[in-house]
């Protein structure tokens, strides 16, 4: 309770900066597909920093999400206090130890929204990198569809940034056996190709419609 509560008074505190940050322009695939204010769902979204958080809080908000990050948060400990607070789930790249999966799925299977970042870290150049494939085996034990949201990392002071949400991916048809906790190493990458080439899809549309946008201006 006390977490839920010091959870939604940070929100409301921090919201002037976060508008000036995080002040964002919506755009929705196919809006009448994707609903985010029910349901356990996993969300995946490109990752330029910190900030990539913060905007996806604010669009499902007031409900909760629980966020899949590495390690390094968890060194400092106050840090590692905050992280508890907004529903961190540690990934630890250095022990390899891979129950943050069945922890995000357990959250997804209770009806709530998980978040993950599938390339694994910040982005040097902008462009879209390789996935990982624990996003796929979260999606898979959880039996929950995959929403994408794709930002253009447009994080600057009096800036809008633009998102758009895709339509719910469903990778249940790429895996043979629904029971099986890890699909086999081949339908993992046949699935993921599927869904980093739907990224970079929405990438493409985002651009298209901030061009269209801007001419509407003008």
């Amino acid at each position: 309770m006390i977490y839920n509560f010091f959870r939604i008074f940070c929100w409301i505190v921090n919201y002037p900066i976060a508008l000036l940050f995080t002040r964002h322009k919506t755009y929705y695939e196919d809006k009448a597909s994707t609903n985010l204010k029910k349901g356990g769902k996993l969300l995946i979204q490109n990752h330029f920093g910190a900030w990539d958080f913060v905007l996806s809080s604010y669009l499902v908000f007031p409900r909760r999400l629980y966020v899949v990050t590495s390690e390094m948060p968890y060194k400092n400990k106050l840090l590692s206090i905050g992280m508890r607070f907004f529903n961190g789930i540690q990934a630890n790249r250095n022990t390899m130890n891979m129950a943050f999966m069945d922890e995000c799925a357990g959250y997804i299977k209770k009806g709530k929204l998980g978040l993950i970042y599938p390339e694994g870290r910040n982005t040097p150049d902008g462009k879209l990198q390789r996935f990982k494939h624990s996003y796929l085996v979260i999606a898979h034990r959880a039996k929950s569809p995959i929403v994408p949201i794709v930002s253009d990392g447009n994080y600057k002071a009096f800036r809008k940034v633009s998102v758009i949400v895709g339509r719910e991916i469903d990778v249940s048809s790429f895996f043979s056996d629904p029971e099986r906790p890890i699909p086999e190493k081949a339908e993992l990458e046949r699935a993921n190709e599927y869904v980093h080439a739907r990224v970079e899809e929405l990438r493409e549309q985002l651009e298209a419609l901030k061009k269209i946008k801007k001419g509407n201006i003008k």
